[in-house]
């Protein structure tokens, strides 16, 4: 039987460091550095079934079926809501809406249930389905900036724009990322090459460490 990360964890290099994700406790964390270079050798492939290695590493790995590479996501290139279309005033009305329920919702619930597909298909906002349906929805979030405090709320912003995405079958995904020194974590809703939602000078300063299509 091979060892696999623990169930509930995802993880990313990040300044040569592996940063791990514990979606079920909602908390970021890293390993003491020995533990690290260790963790790393086993991610690589090296003594993928040695005891030795899962009892010091028994806390972010276990034998059994699962996942051992890390979050890989295409390069972002393009921003969506930089594009020249206009927001309708209806779709703006749904972005906001959408992100007021959002924090509502990240204010009762855990945001482990709020990642998952079924929490991810609740929307009352409309748009049209294709690419131009990415880039309303990327102009009616831009446009919402002006109605709905934007800064400090990337994760409620990506909820909210992922579940219009997701709504319409626009295919996108919403990613959680990380940096080091010092520590932060930014959320974005990204389709393809192209951020829709999330700022694309500010997704390029974080790994990706989630991704949830």
């Amino acid at each position: 039987m091979e060892l696999h990360l623990r169930p509930g964890l995802s993880w990313c290099l990040c300044n040569r460091r592996a940063v791990f994700l514990d979606l079920p406790h909602d908390r970021y964390f890293c390993l003491p550095e020995e533990r690290d270079t260790l963790f790393q050798d086993w991610a690589r492939g090296d003594g993928s079934g040695s005891p030795e290695v899962a009892a010091q590493l028994a806390d972010v790995i276990q034998f059994g079926s699962g996942l051992r590479a890390q979050t890989i996501l295409q390069p972002a290139t393009r921003d969506l809501a930089e594009s020249k279309i206009r927001a309708q005033f209806r779709d703006t009305c749904g972005a906001a809406l959408a992100q007021l329920r959002a924090r509502r919702a990240l204010r009762r619930k855990p945001i482990a249930a709020l990642l998952t597909r079924p929490a991810l298909k609740s929307c009352d906002t409309e748009a049209p389905p294709g690419r131009s349906g990415l880039e309303r929805i990327a102009a009616a979030f831009r446009a919402s900036s002006g109605w709905v405090e934007a800064a400090d709320q990337c994760l409620p912003r990506a909820l909210a724009a992922r579940r219009m995405c997701n709504r319409h079958g626009l295919g996108a995904a919403l990613v959680l990322g990380v940096r080091l020194t010092p520590f932060a974590a930014h959320a974005w809703v990204q389709a393809g090459d192209a951020v829709v939602v999330g700022d694309l000078e500010q997704v390029r300063l974080y790994t990706p460490i989630l991704v949830v299509p």
